[in-house]
């Protein structure tokens, strides 16, 4: 079979493997669609602490039962791929925290992931691992249910509710999903920054109540002069390139920072004012992947119309296509791009 194989950083390749077999318990699948992450480009260039090689990328996966060695999945079902695979008996586990696990292995980065055209799933990754696609919902919309999945899981750590003001900090493909997730979720304003003139003018694909377009006016002053003076309640981190010392200061009493998206090894370190967050009993967090319930949840709002993921696709083409599609991507060319296979 055809796959996109890693064989170190800086080395990716469009190769000829063995087909997997389908493993006692269980399933073989037929990848349908892959989405691609800007961790895969990440992975490609500076590879990544999960990552083993040679490995197969992709973790964003919509895909086919060919076959099954469990009884909840039968052959020619189409299902979504969570891709952790957790230890599931450490306390971690047990707290519905599995992302946390200190024993989690990551299709497409300790096993082989969706950018091939079959891939196979051990008992272990299932059921929890698998998710029936709705009717309904195309093939491409399904495999942006794991990037969704992400944006849940963020917001739920950080209690995006009713009333709040959310700034989400970065329009790409997962700001504009947390900008749509927040509004889902209760928010009284959403507001998104960026820099980038195009992914400015691309924002309002989120429906945002306000954008922020940092090349022509300061965060600071494009948060109070959208909220009045009265800052936000939660901000999203949705990119790398972010000022970090300044945040506290648009934040409203009570306040919450979300680190959603990880920043470069050499600006990661947090300069921050301690005596703000004491005095306006601000909240700094992170968020890490997703949870298999978060992604059975991602599922269920792009199978009801509710998150309207259609909107973020902007490139759909075949696996042939991939070191144009990586550049692309790395290159931040539109929003979503998404690998067929099986035409």
């Amino acid at each position: 079979m055809k796959a996109v194989l890693l064989e170190k950083p800086g080395e990716l390749r469009l190769a000829e493997v063995v087909t997997p077999y389908c493993p006692k318990g269980g399933v073989l699948l037929k990848v349908l669609c892959c989405a691609i992450c800007g961790t895969d480009v990440k992975m490609f260039r500076r590879g990544h602490r999960d990552l083993e090689y040679p490995r197969i990328l992709g973790h964003e996966i919509a895909a086919e039962v060919v076959c099954s060695g469990h009884p909840d999945f039968e052959a020619g079902c189409r299902v979504q791929v969570y891709p952790g695979i957790a230890c599931g008996v450490c306390p971690l586990c047990l707290q519905g925290r599995e992302n946390l696990c200190r024993k989690v292995k990551i299709i497409g980065f300790n096993y082989d992931g969706g950018l091939a055209e079959y891939m196979a799933l051990p008992p272990e990754s299932l059921p929890v691992g698998l998710n029936i696609i709705p009717e309904h919902v195309s093939d491409e919309e399904a495999s942006l249910a794991e990037p969704l999945a992400s944006c849940i899981h963020a917001q739920s750590v950080c209690r995006v509710g009713d009333g709040d003001r959310v700034l989400v900090l970065g329009a790409g493909p997962l700001g504009l999903l947390q900008a749509m997730l927040a509004r889902h979720n209760g928010a009284e304003q959403v507001l998104v920054a960026e820099v980038l003139p195009e992914r400015v003018n691309g924002a309002e694909l989120a429906s945002p109540d306000g954008v922020i377009d940092l090349g022509k006016t300061s965060l600071k002053q494009g948060v109070f002069d959208q909220t009045g003076g009265a800052g936000v309640d939660v901000i999203l981190i949705a990119s790398s390139g972010v000022e970090v010392g300044e945040l506290p200061f648009i934040l409203s009493p009570g306040g919450r920072i979300n680190f959603f998206s990880g920043l470069p090894k050499d600006r990661s370190e947090l300069i921050i004012d301690a005596n703000a967050v004491h005095y306006q009993e601000l909240v700094i967090n992170g968020s890490y992947g997703s949870t298999a319930a978060d992604n059975a949840e991602a599922l269920r709002l792009i199978g009801k119309g509710i998150i309207p993921v259609k909107r973020l696709l902007s490139r759909i083409t075949g696996i042939s296509d991939i070191e144009a599609a990586f550049l692309g991507v790395e290159r931040l060319d539109g929003l979503k791009t998404i690998i067929k296979f099986h035409k």
